[in-house]
């Protein structure tokens, strides 16, 4: 009795198994940071999810815990106050200046702890001159803000909180707790036969499903299976956000109203006046390469140009100029919006650049210039998934950017630049993390096989913060930068730190104005040239 019984259940298992193949029912991996069992995770854990949960897990230990009672308790841009550490009777060129900030809830109690979102800059507007100031959170409350005075004239301040910690607690929770800021339809085409179906990361395990996965990146997406249509036949996607969705509490909520972001911070003191003293001397600053400095800042604005501390920029404003640069290179764009306008800013100033049409359609379609006298070529794509699109877009000749990376044979001629940020806001920042290790390591063997080719890595800027603040908060983007500047630190890549950029010049805008792209295409061809 016992053999057939045994027997019963091998025939129940061979048939269940042939079953699950043909009907193509895949299983979804189990999300890292899900509430699932954590001591079955960890044995199952790949070296790269291991990765993914350590950097997580130190960006986790930065962040601030924070429940409150009541808006009272929480932070008060207004309240609080600003003033100048040692303050000097004379400045000069060169020198550094710190600002303390102390914190105070609307019921003007002192705070006792950090966290709280601060950007800050120095500015000349006679000149057109501005910088940022690298903020440190001494977690008790206060804020060291320090500035570099890199101009002479008479120079104002501005210290802005972007948000108080309470929020950025909010943020960081909401943001990780699963993918419902974003819903994905896919469009399946067959014989005559179309269907949308629903799309993400993250679908009902019980439902039949499409996989769409890169298994060497461990990156995986999934469709519902239409009826009748294989899973082949994915041809576009669109996605569109979920306003009517949060992961927040009303009080919570109320935290995010436009008056509360982006608060000027009172100070004490007014402007300062710089002078240039005789002590100062002038340091020839070398040719612009490869080579990641996280110094910031990173530069000034002077005159409406970005100038940086370590490298001598040169301005390319002129078609004869830009070309000479260009001239015998292969360049690869991969990134979002903010790229795409290099690609338009460098198109609008060489006209001896010809768009090959590629029979594509809506604006993150490829793009493809070229200059045959020259031998020019600049190709632009946007980075796969995450990529929030609100009109059905070609799905199927994406990659992600380890992947192009990686079918690039390089030299002297190829440069590949890239950026990701703004679309990857609004799902848990492990899919970030995991984006940028494969990308780490894709350069690293790119490197290998060819150490001539230049990589430059633009990072993400400053937004507009009008709507939709849950999901697309610059807090969520400054999280970003730093990731990216810390996984590719000491590889001998280049940056254009847009982030940097955008808050000296405060810009709130996703697509910063052509006076900050022209200064990003001037570091970009400095890097090349």
């Amino acid at each position: 009795m016992k053999q057939r019984h045994a027997f019963v259940f091998l025939l129940l298992s061979i048939v269940l198994l042939s079953f699950l193949v043909h009907r193509r029912i895949v299983k979804i991996p189990t999300l890292l940071y899900s509430n699932s069992n954590c001591e079955e995770i960890t044995k199952n854990e790949t070296e790269l999810q291991k990765e993914v949960k350590r950097i997580f897990n130190e960006v986790d230990s930065s962040i601030p815990k924070i429940s409150f009672t009541h808006f009272d308790n929480t932070t008060s841009a207004r309240n609080s106050k600003a003033n100048i550490i040692n303050p000097k009777d004379k400045y000069c060129v060169g020198d550094s200046l710190t600002v303390q900030v102390d914190m105070f809830d609307h019921l003007g109690r002192r705070k006792t702890y950090g966290g709280d979102f601060i950007t800050a800059r120095i500015y000349s507007p006679d000149i057109k001159a501005s910088a940022s100031g690298r903020v440190e959170d001494l977690r008790n409350g206060s804020y060291h803000i320090h500035f570099t005075l890199f101009w002479q004239g008479i120079v104002q301040f501005s210290i802005l909180m972007v948000h108080p910690s309470e929020a950025i607690s909010a943020l960081w929770q909401a943001r990780n707790k699963g993918h419902g800021y974003v819903a994905y339809t896919g469009y399946f085409v067959y014989k005559g036969n179309e269907a949308k179906v629903k799309c993400g990361f993250d679908l009902n395990q019980t439902q039949e499903l499409c996989e769409y996965s890169n298994i060497k990146e461990e990156e995986y997406f999934y469709c519902e299976k239409p009826v009748n249509i294989p899973c082949g036949s994915l041809t576009k996607m669109m996605s569109v956000f979920v306003d009517s969705h949060t992961y927040l509490s009303k009080s919570e909520k109320d935290l995010l109203t436009r008056s509360n972001i982006r608060v000027e911070i009172p100070k004490n003191f007014e402007k300062i006046s710089v002078s240039l003293c005789s002590g100062n001397i002038a340091v020839e600053k070398k040719k612009c390469s490869p080579g990641l400095n996280c110094t910031f800042p990173s530069g000034y604005f002077y005159q409406n140009m970005w100038n940086s501390q370590y490298c001598s920029i040169t301005r390319y404003r002129n078609m004869k100029d830009i070309n000479e640069c260009l001239k015998g290179k292969i360049v690869y764009m991969t990134g979002d919006s903010t790229m795409l306008q290099w690609m338009t800013y460098i198109s609008k100033h060489v006209n001896s650049l010809k768009t090959f049409n590629l029979y594509n359609e809506n604006w993150p379609m490829t793009r493809l210039f070229v200059d045959l006298e020259r031998n020019i070529k600049i190709e632009w794509r946007k980075h796969t998934n995450p990529f929030i699109m609100l009109v059905f877009h070609t799905f199927k000749e994406e990659y992600t950017i380890p992947d192009q990376i990686d079918h690039i044979s390089g030299n002297q001629h190829t440069v590949y630049i890239f950026t990701l940020g703004m679309h990857f806001r609004l799902f848990p920042l492990e899919h970030y993390i995991r984006r940028v290790i494969n990308i780490r390591r894709a350069i690293e063997q790119l490197l290998l096989r060819s150490p001539e080719t230049k990589v430059i890595v633009k990072t993400e800027n400053t937004s507009e913060m009008n709507e939709r603040i849950e999901m697309l908060s610059d807090f969520h983007g400054y999280v970003q930068y730093s990731i990216v500047i810390n996984i590719l630190q000491d590889l001998n890549v280049a940056v254009v730190d847009a982030w940097d950029m955008t808050v000296a010049f405060a810009s709130e805008k996703n697509h910063p104005s052509e006076v900050v792209i022209a200064s990003e295409v001037d570091l970009l061809l400095s890097y090349l040239c």
